[in-house]
């Protein structure tokens, strides 16, 4: 009897879930250094207790051994992590994980520890270099290309667990670019370039002959008695008027000597 209530004393004091051998997968294991990247991550092995304040902390940074909280390590000193608000809409770089119905369960933004001490979430990587503030405010620049950096798991909430304490390196190298698509064949034949030529412009002179028709009408007689004399014409009129009195008196004295001649009077 005495040993019966020994054994149900035993369980009643034996520990939650254990978490034997926790680890953490990661869906790569390389991160760009000057982007983000996000990170699918997996937890086994973990301590699950139900209705246990806390739970933990899921951050990306920095580690120097001994950096373990249960080793006496601190944060800003044996490791450094990119900080991040506690909002479940926060920037990805700080996730909690709660215990199954934790008092703090509702802060949760990375998921529930199971009863079986798996866990799921995703991690957003910021680069290879990060600034980090330790508790008095000091910060520092972090560049993970020198120095060890990668996923880390603690107890959350001021909680120091031991057992739930994990380190899985990231490392840093630009990813591959894809080669292009091969072009998508067409049944459409290759576009045709055509040059087209300044026209030439031939200018042509068309010389026009008019010819000019003279018709000549017959004037009607003038009549010299009421048709003004002019120029020439006026002095050939005077000339001959002149020729015809010189004539007449021409004649008279004629006709006088023949008489004269025969005796006879005038």
């Amino acid at each position: 009897m005495r040993w019966l209530i020994v054994a149900l004393l035993l369980v009643g004091l034996a520990p939650p879930a254990s978490a034997q051998g926790a680890a953490v997968a990661v869906s790569t294991g390389t991160a760009d250094p000057d982007y983000a990247t996000a990170i699918d991550l997996s937890g086994s092995g973990f301590q699950s207790i139900p209705k246990g304040h806390g739970g933990i902390y899921v951050l990306f940074g920095w580690v120097a051994d001994p950096w373990r909280p249960s080793q006496g390590g601190a944060a800003g000193v044996t490791y450094r992590y990119v900080q991040d608000s506690e909002a479940k809409d926060n920037n990805g770089f700080q996730r909690f994980v709660a215990f199954p119905d934790s008092d703090t369960a509702s802060a949760a933004n990375g998921g529930v520890i199971a009863a079986d001490g798996t866990w799921r979430t995703r991690i957003v990587v910021p680069g290879a270099r990060f600034k980090a503030a330790d508790r008095t405010g000091s910060v520092t620049e972090v560049d993970c290309r020198q120095v060890r950096c990668g996923v880390i798991t603690i107890g959350a909430h001021g909680v120091v667990n031991p057992t739930n304490e994990t380190f899985t390196p990231i490392t840093f190298a630009v990813p591959r670019q894809a080669p292009p698509p091969p072009p998508v064949p067409t049944t459409t034949p290759p576009a045709v370039t055509t040059t087209t030529e300044a026209p030439t412009t031939t200018t042509t002179t068309t010389t026009t002959t008019s010819s000019t028709t003279t018709t000549t009408s017959s004037a009607a007689p003038v009549d010299v008695a009421t048709e003004p004399v002019s120029g020439s014409r006026s002095t050939w009129i005077a000339a001959v008027l002149a020729g015809l009195v010189v004539a007449g008196g021409a004649v008279v004295a004629i006709r006088a000597r023949r008489r004269a001649s025969e005796g006879k009077p005038e």
